[in-house]
């Protein structure tokens, strides 16, 4: 499976982005063609503009207690 990970590179400290199988720890420099090294990237954290909530577990919420709603009122 190829994934996009980030590289520094140990001799010129060029960050590069790249499409490399998961099994690739290392990868040649495209600047000095040095080692360069897998780092952690950055993950991708979405959060609603004015409350600073997560959106996700917000709308969850929501629709699980509409659902909540809906079964009551069948109910009774």
């Amino acid at each position: 499976m190829r994934t996009l990970r980030d590289f520094v590179c140990g001799h010129c400290g060029t960050t590069t982005e790249k499409l490399v199988d998961t099994d690739f720890h290392n990868i040649e420099c495209p600047e000095c063609q040095g080692d360069a090294v897998q780092i952690m990237g950055m993950p991708t954290v979405r959060l609603e503009g004015i409350t600073g909530s997560f959106p996700g577990a917000a709308e969850k919420w929501a629709r699980i207690r509409e659902d909540n709603a809906k079964i009551k009122a069948r109910r009774g």
